[in-house]
């Protein structure tokens, strides 16, 4: 509990004085209890202060700067290790709520890990990695057009609730479902070129989309960004792109991490979740009312969190 403050005090002492309320009508109209009262006039005659006692520290932490730190490195050798584990390593007598809380206070909280392959640490991937950031610095944001697909079913549904502690929150989900595609563009001011179908990306429906769908949507000097799956080999969508005056950009390999369209799904999905439409025309129609859900505020914060190599 914190000390009173030092004017509160003062203004005490300052009624005190003035002796027109008894003590204990001074404490009700201060809000301090009685003993506060009295105990700060005793000291302040036995003083002449009014400034609250020192703190006496508490009692003596059982992990001390040295324990903090030896704690801090365990971590980060294994951010994974799990608090009884960093409990033995340690070798210091404590509560597992002792590791917890020093945790906290050093600002090491528990967190859902951002995985990527093992591959993309290789030495070839990374030099690809580093070829491809300075090779997109040198196109204008506005020429960017990332695309990609992501599926979905008819069985989508939220998959986190709420019930009482020591209970298992039932749900229930369609055990059959259908697989909806979405393949979509991803400018940095907007959505463009949104194409859903039944089943899973295949060359034709992936070529389908871009001849029919994306070309329309795409400007001479735009450089087209997606990945390496099969279909986008296909040398008949990259000739279409070029027909317009537009090429074709490949991510490096394993690298999700450098296409913002990768956030926007992920927010389309959750709101796919909540929808939880149970046909394929309600899933399509779901599409529509998640991209519709998009702002150019998501957009500009998706760029500049992977795309940081081209916003200039």
């Amino acid at each position: 509990m914190r000390a009173y403050s030092t004017d509160l005090r003062e203004h005490l002492l300052a009624a005190v004085a003035r002796g027109t309320h008894s003590l204990r009508q001074l404490a009700q109209l201060f809000s301090v209890s009685l003993s506060f009262l009295v105990r700060l006039l005793q000291r302040h005659r036995r003083t002449g202060s009014v400034q609250p006692k020192p703190h006496g520290g508490g009692p003596k932490p059982r992990l001390d700067e040295a324990a903090r730190q030896r704690l801090q490195a365990l971590v980060h050798d294994q951010p994974d290790a799990t608090l009884q584990e960093l409990h033995d390593r340690l070798a210091i007598p404590c509560c597992l709520s002792t590791i917890d809380r020093t945790l906290r206070q050093l600002g090491l909280t528990r967190k859902k890990k951002t995985r990527h392959a093992t591959e993309r640490d290789q030495p070839n991937v990374q030099a690809q990695r580093a070829a491809f950031d300075q090779k997109m610095a040198a196109v204008a944001p506005a020429h960017l057009l990332f695309v990609d697909e992501t599926g979905t079913t008819t069985a989508m549904t939220r998959t986190y609730g709420r019930c009482p502690a020591g209970e298992r929150l039932p749900a229930a989900a369609p055990g059959h479902w259908e697989t909806v595609t979405l393949i979509a563009g991803l400018r940095p001011t907007k959505v463009v070129a949104p194409f859903a179908f039944v089943g899973p990306t295949d060359t034709a429906a992936f070529q389908t989309s871009v001849e029919q769908v994306l070309v329309p949507e795409v400007r001479r000097g735009d450089v087209v960004v997606w990945d390496n799956l099969q279909p986008h080999k296909n040398a008949a969508v990259v000739q279409a792109l070029a027909a317009v005056g537009a090429r074709v950009e490949p991510l490096p390999p394993h690298s999700p991490d450098k296409t913002p369209i990768e956030e926007m799904f992920s927010k389309t999905k959750e709101c796919l979740r909540c929808l939880a439409a149970r046909t394929v025309d309600g899933v399509i129609d779901a599409m529509g009312v998640a991209l519709k859900g998009v702002t150019r505020a998501d957009i500009r914060g998706w760029f500049q969190d992977r795309c940081a190599y081209a916003m200039h």
